[in-house]
């Protein structure tokens, strides 16, 4: 699939993204990151940014219903960072299973949408 520069871009963004945070919690998974350093790596990853990048105008993801993977990447992570300190608090950390799961799954179809390969190969 051929792409204009803007849209390489926005696809690097969000699978970057998306890595990162399944990065996190697959540590959180192995008992690897804490709570407190999975909160300091969300900020870092700053979802509400590329909210803010990607969601408005006429080019928003929202109207680009061939970028709906990416749309669904992006909803998952600003919502985990979002509700991160709720979902703690009423399901603890094993709760982010299911969100690791649902974000490697998104991963796994714009690797395979946008032909990224190495992204394919590392989920």
């Amino acid at each position: 699939m051929e792409m204009d520069p803007k849209d390489k871009e926005m696809v690097r963004d969000v699978t970057r993204m998306g890595v990162r945070t399944a990065v996190l919690l697959r540590g959180v998974m192995l008992q690897k990151v804490d709570a407190e350093t999975l909160r300091w790596g969300l900020e870092e990853i700053d979802p509400d940014r590329l909210m803010e990048k990607y969601m408005g105008g006429p080019d928003s993801l929202v109207n680009r219903p061939d970028c709906v993977h990416l749309l669904n990447l992006l909803h998952l992570v600003y919502s985990l960072n979002g509700q991160l300190d709720y979902q703690m608090r009423e399901y603890g950390l094993d709760s982010l299973k299911d969100d690791l799961q649902e974000i490697n799954a998104s991963l796994q179809q714009v690797g395979e949408q946008f032909e990224l390969e190495t992204l394919r190969e590392a989920i």
